[in-house]
C-alpha cells in the first residue's frame, strides 16, 4: 500500500494521495502554490523543492536521499555511520557480545521497536500532532488550548479550541486527536 500524503496551503488541504499525486495536482493549480506536504500516518514533514514542473519536482524529491558522508558503513544496505557515546563500561560490554557492537546495538534497536509500550505510541502520537498543528497553524487563535488539551486528552477542549479553524484542517486534526483517544482508552 502505498503511503499517504497531505499538502496544506494556508490552513487548507489542497492535495491529498501519493507525493506523484500531491505534485501533480499542486502544479495544476498554478506557479504560486508551495504547499507543506506531510506524511499523513506520522505527520512527519516532508520537505519539497517546488521549483520546475511536476517532472523536476519528482525526480529532486526522488533523488533526495540521504548520502552517507564517508565510506564507513555499509552503504550499498543504506547503512549510514554515525557517532554513538557511552560509557566504558558500556563499550566494554558490547565488545564480549557474539558479532560486536554493532550487530548488538542494531539488535538491541529492532526489540525496542517492537516493544513500544501504549503509553510510549500515545506519546509519540501526541507529539507528532502537536508539532504537525505547530507548523500548520502557528499563531492560529486555539493553537495553545489545542496543544494543552491533546496532552491532557480533552475531546470537548479540544474540540472548542479549534471550533474556527478551516474545515478541512481541523477534521484531520480531530481525527488524529480521536486515533491518540482511542489508544488511551486502550481500543487499538
Amino acid at each position: 500500500m502505498a503511503t499517504d500524503y497531505i499538502a496544506i496551503d494556508q490552513q487548507q488541504i489542497v492535495a491529498r494521495g501519493t507525493l506523484e499525486v500531491i505534485v501533480r495536482r499542486v502544479k495544476d493549480m498554478g506557479t504560486v502554490h508551495e504547499p507543506m506536504v506531510f506524511e499523513t500516518e506520522s505527520c512527519k514533514r516532508v520537505e519539497v523543492d517546488w521549483h520546475g514542473d511536476a517532472e523536476e519536482v519528482l525526480a529532486a524529491l526522488a533523488a533526495d536521499l540521504p548520502a552517507p558522508k564517508t565510506k564507513r558503513g555499509r552503504p550499498k544496505l543504506g547503512v549510514i555511520p554515525k557517532e554513538v557515546t557511552l560509557l566504558p563500561r558500556h563499550w566494554e560490554w558490547l565488545s564480549q557480545q557474539p558479532g560486536g557492537a554493532s550487530v548488538t546495538l542494531r539488535k538491541l534497536v529492532e526489540q525496542a521497536q517492537r516493544n513500544v509500550s501504549l503509553e510510549e505510541r500515545i506519546s509519540i502520537s501526541q507529539q507528532q500532532l502537536d508539532r504537525f498543528m505547530l507548523l500548520v497553524a502557528g499563531d492560529t487563535l486555539g493553537l495553545e488550548e489545542a496543544s494543552r488539551s491533546l496532552y491532557r486528552n480533552s475531546r470537548i477542549s479540544f474540540e472548542k479550541a479549534i471550533y474556527a479553524w478551516p474545515d478541512d484542517f481541523k477534521q484531520f486534526v480531530l481525527n488524529k486527536f480521536n486515533e491518540i483517544a482511542e489508544m488511551h482508552s486502550g481500543n487499538l
